[in-house]
């Protein structure tokens, strides 16, 4: 009796330390898409876990560290529940890839628990990272419109469209410049302006950058299209220098500033009279306004010819159209507004339109009366002369006569 108690006991306490050194579920598998992983986009990584052990597994748990140059998106901890024993289970994870990562193989580390056990069993599993080089590109400029004599600032955005990273970028203008076969240069009229290079530290993957240089516009440049060479330079993650060429386009076209000033009017702007007004009007700007239409208005009145058609006004032209305005009866004297929209079509075959008020002094019906009164007309002078020329005649004759 005494032995049978014996082998109970024993027989119990080998069960217990059998429980107490079981083995742990261990991952015995890991699977990643796309594979090879590229560096700044994520991956999609299955992690199988298996009980390789003769008893069920409860509360089990998988996990994933982050170490460069991983990250764990959402749960780095997932519950698998209960495993029987040679029982298997997977769990899923999105692991995103650090931009700079280079073209090697790295490890991540998988780690299964158990409810009540303060052990885990760790697996590394490789993960190879392999990208494209880095490609820039110009992909926006902040202007793409120029006018002659101008000097400006723009900013061109650089996009890294290669999976790998890129350090030390230079951005360059290159000046748009001929050489002849006989040697001789020829200019170009955009040229850079002060340091034609700018640096950026890095440009990850997908991501951009910005580079701003200044340049100018020779004040006689042709009114047309150009294009200007910027080269990109810039160092990949294996330390290899590698060159890329874009081009930017601009179109130089003249700036239309469009003026208008009263040259003369006839006589005096009285109320209830018809009044006549030249009106000069003039191009400033260092381009061409075709196709330009006046169209002239007035509170003081109406106009007999509200629309005029003046046409091209080239670079520092001038021309001239007569507004002749019938002036109301009840206008009081003081100033009045001549309104003028100018509708044209500017360099790049835009309409555009300018508005401008030129003042002309009107004067009431009474006050501009007495204003002509007091001067004499030219049928008053003519009666006049005669009657001198009369009176004079009889005067001589008479003293003829004596």
């Amino acid at each position: 009796m005494e032995m049978f108690k014996g082998i109970l006991v024993l027989i119990s306490f080998l069960a217990l330390m059998g429980a107490a050194f079981a083995a742990l579920p261990e991952p015995t598998q890991l699977t990643y898409n796309p594979s090879p992983a590229i560096p700044g986009s994520t991956i999609t990584v299955l992690v199988q876990v298996e009980n390789r052990d003769l008893t069920a597994q409860t509360g089990v748990t998988l996990g994933l560290d982050e170490n460069y140059p991983f990250t764990i998106k959402g749960e780095s901890l997932k519950s698998l529940g209960n495993l029987d024993r040679y029982g298997k289970a997977t769990a899923e994870f999105t692991v995103y890839v650090d931009p700079t990562a280079q073209n090697k193989t790295y490890f991540i580390r998988a780690n299964v628990g158990v409810a009540g056990e303060n052990t885990t069993k760790s697996i590394a599993f490789p993960i190879v990272v392999s990208g494209r080089q880095a490609l820039l590109k110009v992909i926006s400029v902040s202007t793409d419109r120029l006018i002659p004599g101008q000097e400006k600032e723009i900013t061109l955005g650089i996009q890294n469209v290669g999976t790998s990273a890129a350090y030390d970028v230079m951005v360059e203008l290159k000046e748009d410049r001929t050489v002849t076969a006989t040697g001789a240069v020829v200019e170009r009229d955009i040229t850079p302006l002060g340091t034609a290079t700018a640096l950026i530290d890095q440009i990850l993957p997908a991501q951009k950058g910005e580079a701003t240089l200044k340049v100018s516009v020779n004040g006689s440049a042709t009114l047309k299209n150009y294009t200007l060479p910027v080269t990109i330079s810039y160092r990949g993650s294996d330390g290899t220098r590698t060159s890329e060429t874009s081009y930017i386009g601009f179109k130089v076209s003249g700036n239309v500033d469009i003026d208008a000033a009263i040259k003369e009017t006839t006589g005096y702007l009285i109320a209830g009279t018809k009044g006549e007004i030249t009106v000069e009007l003039f191009n400033k700007g260092n381009g061409k306004a075709e196709f330009t239409i006046i169209e002239a208005s007035t509170d003081a009145g109406t106009l007999e010819r509200p629309k005029q058609f003046i046409g091209a006004l080239e670079p520092n032209d001038v021309d001239s159209f007569k507004a002749v305005i019938n002036f109301k009866n009840d206008l009081a004297t003081g100033p009045q507004m001549l309104t003028l929209k100018i509708n044209y079509q500017d360099t790049d075959s835009t309409t555009k339109t300018a508005l401008l008020q030129l003042p002309i002094t009107v004067y009431s019906a009474a006050e501009g009366g007495a204003l002509a009164g007091n001067g004499a007309s030219p049928i008053i002078l003519l009666v006049i002369l005669a009657i001198v020329a009369f009176v004079g005649w009889k005067l001589y004759k008479k003293m003829k006569k004596k």
